[in-house]
């Protein structure tokens, strides 16, 4: 393992055990802050096609989030993975608890058919998960490469493609991601006590 490799780990490893030791309370609380900051923002309103993603792993929740633009009679989408060889992710239509069910790695996946999956390009705000970010929109992820895989054609600089926005709590913030060219870089960050905007040269 080289030290690029060891370096992704370790701060995967100190960031998922921290978030582990979060309790639930601060976990709802953290959660209710982020809405605080997408209603404030008016993300939610200057957006149609809006993706989310179902919490697992000690994930900060966007669930209030996804109810709040339901509310305001958005377009929400889930991903759900179809190929781990392949790194392919679909982001399907969710209507609330009931258009889901647990999938292969015991995380909730939308139940729609695949014919119903909104492509990358057609979003227009993506919520993302993530493990550790820095001061330059870097995102480290769990490692699948999902996300990097589904957005690499979408370029950020360009008027019409999705914006980027990961979601995490605050101790996710870190000195420096260690990044490959094929990393995405995010638009934005929300955390419970700031709304972080990483603006493209």
């Amino acid at each position: 393992m080289n030290e690029f490799v060891a370096q992704k780990n370790y701060i995967r490893a100190r960031i998922k055990h921290e978030r582990q030791a979060l309790t639930s309370p601060f976990m709802q609380r953290s959660a209710i802050a982020l809405l605080g900051h997408v209603s404030q923002s008016q993300l939610i309103e200057e957006h149609d096609n809006i993706a989310f993603y179902l919490p697992t792993g000690g994930e900060i929740s966007c669930l209030p989030i996804i109810e709040y633009a339901l509310s305001q009679g958005k377009k929400c989408f889930v991903p759900k993975i179809v190929s781990t060889k392949k790194r392919e992710m679909l982001f399907l239509p969710y209507s609330g608890s009931d258009s889901v069910e647990k999938g292969q790695f015991g995380i909730p996946e939308p139940i729609a058919d695949h014919s119903e999956a909104v492509k990358p390009t057609d979003l227009s705000l993506v919520f993302m998960p993530l493990v550790a970010f820095d001061k330059d929109g870097n995102r480290l992820g769990m490692g699948g490469g999902y996300y990097d895989t589904t957005f690499a054609d979408v370029s950020q600089n360009q008027t019409g493609n999705p914006l980027l926005v990961g979601l995490a709590y605050n101790l996710q913030k870190v000195p420096q991601v260690p990044t490959d060219k094929w990393d995405l870089q995010m638009d934005a960050v929300i955390t419970p006590n700031n709304y972080h905007r990483f603006p493209k040269e």
